[in-house]
Parts: C-alpha cells; sequence; structure tokens
C-alpha cells in the first residue's frame, strides 16, 4: 500500500477511536516510520488531511449506498444499522461523521462545510429511503421523512457513543433495531 493510502488508513483509524483533535501528524508519521516533514508532502496540512478522510468516507458512503439500491427499505434501514454497528464491532469506533459532530466548533471552515456534505449526504439518503418504506406501507404512514431520517441517523451515532461509553459492542445495534421496531407498520 502507498504511503498517502497508509497515512489515510491510520488517520482513520485514530478519528474514530481519538477524535479530530486526538491525534497530530506526528502520530501518524511515528506509525508509518516516517518523518512528520514526508507526511507534508501528501498533505500540506491536518486540514487536507482531514478533507481527504471526508472525501473518501463520501464516496465509501455513495458506493455502500449504490451497492444497497435494490433492497427493499427496511432492509436498506437494518443495512445500515449493520454499517454503524461495524464500527462499534471494531474497537468500540464511533462513526465519522459523529466524530467530526463532535469536534465541530474546533474544524476549520473548509472542514465544516465538507463535514455537512457528508452528514447531508447520509441525510438525504435516509430521508429517501424512508419516503419509500412509507410509500410501500413497510413503514408507519403518519411519519414525517425528514424527520425520521434525523432519528435514524441520530439514535445510531448516538447509541455508537453510548456503547462506548458502557464498553457494550451490542448496544448500537439493540437501540437502533428497537427504534426500527417503533417506527414499522
Amino acid at each position: 500500500m502507498e504511503t498517502k493510502a497508509q497515512a489515510l488508513e491510520i488517520a482513520k483509524n485514530h478519528l474514530q477511536l481519538r477524535g479530530y483533535n486526538g491525534f497530530s501528524f506526528q502520530d501518524i508519521a511515528d506509525e508509518l516510520g516516517i518523518r512528520k516533514a514526508s507526511l507534508h508532502y501528501y498533505f500540506a496540512s491536518k486540514e487536507d488531511l482531514g478533507l481527504a478522510l471526508i472525501e473518501d468516507y463520501i464516496q465509501s458512503f455513495q458506493q455502500w449506498s449504490e451497492m444497497h439500491e435494490d433492497r427493499e427499505p427496511l432492509e436498506k434501514i437494518k443495512k445500515f444499522i449493520d454499517m454503524y454497528n461495524s464500527f462499534s464491532q471494531d474497537g468500540l469506533k464511533v462513526c465519522p461523521g459523529g466524530v467530526f459532530c463532535i469536534d465541530y466548533n474546533t474544524l476549520p471552515a473548509k472542514l465544516k462545510k465538507s463535514v455537512c456534505q457528508l452528514q447531508e449526504q447520509i441525510q438525504n439518503w435516509l430521508t429517501h429511503v424512508v419516503t419509500e418504506g412509507i410509500k410501500n406501507k413497510s413503514l408507519k404512514t403518519t411519519l414525517k421523512p425528514k424527520e425520521t431520517a434525523t432519528l435514524i441517523h441520530a439514535t445510531t451515532q448516538g447509541a455508537l457513543q453510548i456503547g462506548r461509553m458502557q464498553n457494550n459492542t451490542k448496544a448500537m445495534k439493540a437501540t437502533s433495531l428497537a427504534l426500527l421496531t417503533l417506527l414499522q407498520k
């Protein structure tokens, strides 16, 4: 794996375990076994690294959502829950969007904008899926799609954080599936 790709993978791990403000270029350089100055060859600043991380997450979510586009709405939501659960199963990591939201007030402006694009992408996808579920009557028809999408998103992100604090890898999935049961017709 090339150095830039390795640096991104290391940064993802640090981000989801420690937060954006919880790691430095030096941490990544040390893990790669290179000088910090060498890392600047690939990323001019930590902000540039953060932007590359978010771009990678946006592309990954796009590919993931395309892979599941032919599924029924409830199955899509369950797959979404499974995706978030995989973070919990991987060392009690928090989802990328959730981590950036925690550090949001300390992020540079360009990074804030990029974080909002990631969250908007997920929110729009969930809103579309909930709308499909209401139309095919697999979800309660009294639901408002946008608010329900926010509820699903907030529950998955929040349950990851609570599970981490409780050292409970099962909390996220159990909580999210309980919510889904309440939303079903």
